[in-house]
């Protein structure tokens, strides 16, 4: 059982690193800066974010795959998927894409907090 734990313990983290990405991607776009430290932060912030981010996701959608009773799972990958979806076809006003990055964010952060907070004490298997 407590391998399994920790199978489901690594899919919901790693959406977690997904949903706090877009969070952070989304705060570092409304605070106001100059080109100077726009290009440092995407640098420095933005780049490796989006990189770990992305492995994070593939991890976590495999994970989704081979575990059993995995509907929460099923869809955070659901909402991921989606999520590249409509930032990569690029239709829609910058409001827009701040609003599904926050909406994304906050739904994969509240979804994986339930299971590290409340459901996987409980001991429930992942449904």
């Amino acid at each position: 059982m407590d391998k399994r734990r920790g199978e489901y313990d690594l899919a919901y983290g790693c959406f977690l690193v997904c949903g706090l990405a877009a969070l952070l991607g989304s705060l570092m776009e409304a605070v106001p800066k100059d080109a100077g430290t726009a290009a440092l932060l995407g640098f420095l912030v933005a780049i490796p974010l989006v990189l770990v981010s992305f492995a994070a996701m593939v991890v976590g959608t495999v994970q989704c795959i081979r575990l059993p009773n995995r509907r929460r799972l099923v869809i955070l990958t659901g909402m991921s998927v989606l999520f590249v979806v409509a930032l990569v076809t690029g239709h829609g006003s910058e409001g827009f894409y701040y609003a599904i990055c926050i909406t994304y964010g906050l739904a994969v952060v509240w979804i994986s907090g339930a299971w590290f907070l409340i459901l996987r004490r409980r001991g429930v298997a992942a449904s």
